[in-house]
């Protein structure tokens, strides 16, 4: 039954549009919004959904925006037991998350396998802002890369990457550092043939470590948020970035892999590069 059917048929007092229509998944942890004229009865929806649902174990309320130097979402528990840690299953890997301390987007796992897809044998492969190293970890599962490496200031993902590495034993061939991704990446001693810039507001400042690091001929992935029809901006951000460091960027292909409220896509621009003569 969807979510909002179920929470019809208990609170038939409030509107319907203004009831959660599901939820997202994350382990066994299920992540829900809530209107504010909900919060007297948020106890019971997360009774409602731990009921309908017996393999999940938490039920947690988004408090807020994704905010802050580690782009973490407030979260309260609201039903089952006190605790944001779980083991999440995507694409073949475990992946050992704290979403009270780390970024993590489930409506990301198409694209993750995407990126993953694209990735030929043999390729060295930087991401910067790794976060708890999904994508690392699903590009090492898929392809056969001859090295990934995931790069994540925040301590606390750091911890969880190496973990879901030892999680995972049969993959081979990643890395994962702890640091500021443009500096790290600048004393790295590695040029890579594809680097993934995941952080989607702000990433056009890791633009010039990200070219700096990618070797000639090689792609970067550049994600944004942009307005509807406002794509081209993004590739604007990218062709300057080139300029600066004289490299060449070649022809941009523009991926809608997300909605992010009303009227704003998250974009990921495949950009081909190569140096100039």
């Amino acid at each position: 039954m969807q979510l909002r059917h179920l929470l019809q048929a208990h609170f038939p007092e409030v509107n319907p549009a203004r009831l959660p229509g599901g939820f997202d998944r994350v382990g066994d942890i299920a992540v829900v919004s809530l209107t504010p004229e909900l919060t007297a009865q948020e106890r019971a929806i997360g009774a409602l959904i731990l009921a309908a649902h017996p393999q999940l174990r938490v039920v947690a309320r988004r408090m807020g925006e994704v905010a802050g130097t580690y782009r973490i979402r407030p979260l309260a528990v609201i039903g089952g037991e006190e605790r944001l840690t779980t083991v999440h299953r995507e694409n073949g890997v475990s992946l050992h998350l704290d979403l009270g301390q780390v970024y993590f987007s489930v409506r990301m796992a198409h694209e993750r396998a995407r990126i993953a897809a694209l990735v030929a044998p043999g390729e060295r492969v930087a991401v910067l802002c790794s976060g708890a190293g999904p994508l690392p970890l699903i590009i090492a599962r898929h392809s056969r890369p001859r090295l990934v490496v995931g790069i994540e200031l925040n301590p606390a993902a750091h911890q969880l990457a190496l973990l879901s590495l030892r999680a995972n034993r049969r993959l081979r061939r990643v890395r994962f550092v702890e640091g500021d991704a443009a500096a790290v990446a600048a004393h790295l001693g590695e040029r890579f043939d594809r680097v993934v810039v995941v952080l989607p507001h702000g990433g056009e400042t890791l633009l010039p470590a990200a070219l700096d690091a990618l070797a000639p001929g090689g792609t970067l992935h550049f994600y944004a948020m942009r307005r509807c029809g406002d794509e081209g901006n993004a590739a604007a951000v990218v062709e300057h970035a080139c300029r600066e460091r004289g490299r060449r960027l070649g022809a941009v292909a523009t991926v809608v892999c997300g909605h992010c409220g009303p009227g704003v896509h998250r974009v990921c621009l495949d950009c081909p590069v190569d140096t100039t003569a």
